[in-house]
């Protein structure tokens, strides 16, 4: 059984139910949202057996010795859209952003972690390469230095990320190359070469105290619009998200996970800031339909209109 069981928050947040099984939705801030899961009955139990199996192989043995008790919580805490705010400052107006930055979140993190060891789940729903003075001066450099956006998130041990519409950007190969020194996946199982194959991974699955969860990525398909130079270049095309999503969950169910979190860069719903219909184009802003539409999912996170959505 999964279900929420308390909310620690830094942003805003939703859920709803479908009258069988929880959804939770989560839309996060440049600082962080946490929503905790509570996991219990048959699945703490199945999760125990594992981690007996597996004995030191596994994370959960390796950080937290013993058998995984009969219910235990999961804490999943996630950013979004931090356009390039690492260190709170505004770099347009030179003076302190008291709201905003990683180095802020960072904090609630090592908190996090401290109240609940081997049992958080940290990611981010996208667009985090692109957005203040500190990103276009990052793009400029022709070092081999990691960007530095990617060292903070390596520094706070990300778990994985969506990928965001302004990813794309500065071009896809600075893209490719940010990614490649991420120590944490960028997801989206929507964005597919000229062959067909996922151009990123759509799922990354890590285990927390025994438990097994999936984390499936996507992205608006906005991007063929608004970078659509970029990505004819690259040969990639941005698809719809609904499918894609519902054919990784299904994939990641298959293969035993316990959770599933879905990682969106896309809008709650509302109208499209495109002509869907003339571009020939999914909706841009799908968040809302994952958990009515796509069987599997425990909880959603999304970001992308830059809008705080308060709790229902």
């Amino acid at each position: 059984m999964v279900r929420q069981s308390d909310r620690l928050r830094a942003g805003r947040s939703t859920e709803n139910f479908d009258g069988n099984r929880w959804r939770g939705l989560i839309s996060s801030s440049t600082l962080l949202i946490a929503c905790v899961l509570l996991v219990s009955g048959p699945l703490a139990s199945q999760a125990n057996a594992r981690a007996d199996a597996r004995g030191t192989t596994s994370l959960a043995a390796r950080t937290q010795p013993g058998a995984v008790p009969q219910s235990l919580k999961l804490v999943i805490a996630t950013t979004t859209d931090t356009h390039g705010r690492l260190r709170g400052w505004d770099y347009y107006t030179d003076t302190p952003d008291a709201a905003r930055g990683l180095s802020r979140a960072a904090t609630i993190v090592d908190s996090l972690r401290q109240a609940n060891p081997s049992r958080v789940v940290l990611v981010d729903a996208g667009d985090l390469l692109q957005g203040n003075p500190l990103t276009d001066a990052a793009q400029r450099n022709t070092s081999n230095k990691t960007h530095p956006v990617i060292a903070a998130m390596n520094v706070l041990r990300y778990d994985a990320a969506a990928v965001g519409n302004h990813e794309f950007n500065y071009g896809v190969p600075f893209l490719d190359a940010a990614v490649k020194q991420a120590r944490f996946p960028f997801l989206a199982a929507n964005i597919r070469d000229a062959s067909g194959k996922l151009h990123f991974a759509s799922t990354a699955t890590i285990v927390r105290s025994g438990v097994r969860i999936a984390i499936v990525g996507a992205t608006t398909p906005g991007s063929m619009v608004w970078d659509r130079d970029h990505l004819r270049a690259a040969r990639i095309t941005v698809t719809d998200i609904i499918p894609a999503v519902k054919t990784a969950v299904k994939r990641a169910r298959a293969n035993g996970a316990d959770v599933v979190v879905v990682v969106v860069h896309s809008g709650f719903g509302g109208p499209s800031s495109y002509d869907a219909v003339s571009a020939k184009l999914p909706e841009e802003n799908v968040a809302g339909r994952i958990p009515l539409e796509v069987p599997g999912v425990d909880v959603v996170v999304f970001g992308h209109s830059h809008s705080e959505m308060v709790d229902s």
